[in-house]
């Protein structure tokens, strides 16, 4: 005649817990989801990989440098004890030190003149130092490096080789001004 269907609750317990874990999921995923962000094609297109040799704490003044010999990379150590021993190979690439900021990127913009811009996007970051290397054949032997803040102001410029052959260090940006307004007053 009439049949009745028994379900103990014991047995749907584990199966409601399981639709409550799922949906609570699909709720999570919507809220907190990461979106990648996608650098735009031309400064992809000009950047190149760099790896990190070292980064850590230290409390000297700001400094910006390009290591492209043994002999600058060994001066560099022993002016900086806190490095490590770090395998430089000057013929293969160049190292870029930033004291008191963290590089974010490396980008390479041929010019007319043959020499190769070397644009190097550095984050403020106090009492750290950041210490990179990239490949020598992607930049050349000719290069002009400027490293720039995040509003793309010129904080230091580099040119190597200079004119003796050697790395020139520009002018940083804050001493250019202070010049400039010394020279303006006389």
């Amino acid at each position: 005649m009439h049949r009745f269907l028994v379900i103990e609750a014991k047995r749907l317990l584990p199966l409601l817990f399981l639709l409550v874990l799922l949906v609570s999921l699909s709720i999570y995923d919507n809220f907190f989801r990461e979106y990648p962000v996608v650098a735009p094609e031309d400064e992809l297109k000009n950047a190149i990989a760099f790896v990190t040799a070292d980064q850590g704490e230290i409390s000297v003044p700001t400094s910006f440098e390009v290591i492209s010999s043994a002999e600058a990379w060994s001066g560099l150590e022993q002016e900086h004890a806190t490095l490590p021993d770090y395998p430089f190979n000057p013929a293969y690439e160049y190292a870029i030190s930033a004291v008191n900021g963290e590089i974010k990127s490396v980008q390479v913009f041929p010019q007319e003149d043959g020499i190769i811009q070397v644009q190097v996007k550095v984050a403020e970051q106090p009492n750290s130092y950041h210490l990179v290397t990239v490949e020598r054949e992607k930049i050349g032997e000719q290069a002009r490096w400027l490293f720039l803040d995040d509003n793309d102001r010129i904080l230091h410029e580099i040119l190597i080789p200079g004119e003796d052959g050697e790395a020139q260090n520009g002018v940083d940006s804050a001493e250019s001004s202070v010049q400039d307004g010394e020279s303006a007053g006389d």
